[in-house]
């Protein structure tokens, strides 16, 4: 019987994106995803530490899937780099490996050894596709790649690893201990359980805001090639998804080794944005349906980009714009790189040369000072541009942070509560207005599978423009998930759109 692993993923799209490529790896080695209910020989928790809230939720996925010492855990990620400590501390934790460079380097022999006999002793040929066959390949290639041993715990782990090797396996962090460009470019082959498939094109920031953790342990910018990504996107496609978004750390980085952009050199674009080059040339890849960016600050849309969205078909007209504050003295003290002018000249460009804009966002609430005339701002920025969905997140101190020291001017929890209703209550009429515009009107959806509102007779999916819709299926050959068709939008409530199937869509 082979061993089973289980995995949990908190956080950002890049991490999810990091777990598939964790999932490839360990599923190459022969082992299995636990089915619920059953036990694993290993449990892997890839957390994030980007709120407070977040590290606290990654401690409590350790705790849970480890039964006080029942299951090996390792811990990976931000959350792992984040607190390290604390993780170390529970029991049934056997690793807590964050971004370290040198890790692989100095353990690597020591774990690929432990790891292939178990694989090769309980390996199941008939779970073994021809991608993960592969990846084993690459592996044994290089066996530095994503994975590194713990001697940390003495000989209790000496002990454990005579008895079960894979109780002192370490998985370390999938995107820093791969430094050479040929390791970073590893792709993936499948996103599994989704639809739309993540893929990573960049990582790392050193922007440095004064309320943000992710610089300190994720301080060291690269990028994918762009033939890389291509021949990755063409993989995805071939799996089946039909809808690809393009995520980094820092994404309106990809392509240079600084997120600061008064330190972009002239000669950085002298062939163009390297994002708006790479974006045109995953556009080209054969049966994809769609193509979505995760997250651009204002200054990473240029002129080059929104051409370049506006040439593809597959190229939605949706862009996700963080704004975080509408307040001037309050961005300039979180150390964003724009002004609220800046932001509103941007987002008429967008329109300008998109069809009607879908425009989500991201909104920081209850940032160290910030006045009720600051938080003013904020709800006039948000109902100018017209959202067509806000992401508000109540301020969280990080350690090692400049905000997080500024405890004198914290805002009370109660008023963060009603500034976050607020905002809700500004998005919710915002993002109803957005989508009543295209009533009547014929729209591109993804099937993604039954409405998840109840209604067992209804099928949902997204449109382009972000927002959902719930459809009836066909009386024959209903569309199944994965399928492209053609929605008339006949009607828009609290749960989104509601449509009619008039056909299928051309890809």
């Amino acid at each position: 019987m082979s061993r089973k692993y289980l995995l949990r993923t908190l956080g950002c799209k890049v991490n999810q994106y990091e777990s598939q490529q964790l999932r490839e790896l360990l599923e190459s080695l022969g082992l299995r995803p636990a089915c619920d209910g059953e036990p694993a020989d290993l449990a892997v928790v890839n957390g994030c530490a980007v709120t407070g809230t977040a590290s606290a939720k990654t401690r409590q996925a350790v705790r849970r899937l480890a039964g006080g010492g029942a299951t090996p855990v390792v811990v990976v990620g931000c959350g792992a780099t984040a607190d390290r400590q604390r993780l170390t501390g529970i029991p049934g934790v056997v690793g807590v490996w964050g971004h370290d460079e040198h890790l692989a380097q100095r353990l690597r022999d020591f774990v690929v050894h432990r790891l292939n006999v178990a694989a090769d002793r309980n390996a199941d040929p008939q779970r073994t596709a021809s991608a993960t066959r592969s990846a084993r390949r690459q592996l044994q290639r290089d066996d530095g790649w994503m994975i590194a041993g713990s001697p940390a715990h003495g000989e209790r782990a000496e002990h454990a690893a005579e008895s079960n090797p894979l109780s002192v396996i370490s998985i370390a962090p999938l995107s820093e201990i791969v430094n050479e460009l040929s390791d970073s470019e590893r792709p993936i082959h499948g996103f599994d359980g989704h639809q739309r498939a993540f893929l990573k094109i960049q990582d790392g920031c050193d922007a440095h805001c004064s309320y943000c953790l992710i610089p300190k342990l994720r301080p060291n910018l690269r990028s994918k090639s762009a033939a890389a990504a291509v021949s990755e996107a063409g993989l995805l496609v071939q799996a089946g998804h039909r809808e690809i978004v393009l995520t980094g750390i820092y994404l309106g980085a990809y392509g240079r080794s600084t997120a600061i952009r008064r330190r972009f050199a002239e000669s950085d674009d002298a062939d163009g944005s390297p994002l708006a080059n790479l974006v045109d040339a995953v556009a080209g890849v054969p049966g994809l349906a769609r193509l979505r960016l995760s997250s651009l600050e204002p200054g990473d849309v240029t002129d080059h980009l929104l051409d370049v969205l506006a040439s593809h078909e597959c190229c939605v007209p949706h862009l996700h714009l963080p704004l975080q504050a509408g307040s001037p003295d309050i961005l300039r003290r979180m150390n964003r790189q724009y002004s609220a002018e800046d932001f509103l000249a941007m987002i008429e460009r967008v329109k300008r040369t998109l069809d009607r804009p879908a425009i989500s966002t991201d909104v920081l609430v209850g940032f160290p000072g910030e006045t009720d005339a600051d938080f003013e701002c904020t709800l006039d920025v948000a109902r100018s541009v017209g959202f067509c969905k806000i992401h508000a997140f109540p301020f969280s101190p990080r350690e090692k942070t400049a905000a997080a020291r500024w405890t004198d001017r914290f805002v009370s929890s109660q008023v963060v509560r009603e500034r976050l209703e607020q905002l809700r209550q500004t998005e919710r009429q915002s993002a109803r207005a957005f989508a009543r515009q295209f009533v009547g009107e014929g729209a591109r959806v993804i099937v993604e599978g039954a409405d998840r509102n109840g209604s067992g007779d209804l099928l949902h999916g997204r449109t382009d423009r972000y927002f959902e819709v719930r459809f009836e299926a066909a009386d024959q050959r209903p569309p199944v998930p994965g399928d492209v068709v053609c929605v008339r939008l006949d009607a828009v409530d609290q749960h989104g759109g509601r449509g009619t199937l008039v056909g299928t869509s051309s890809d």
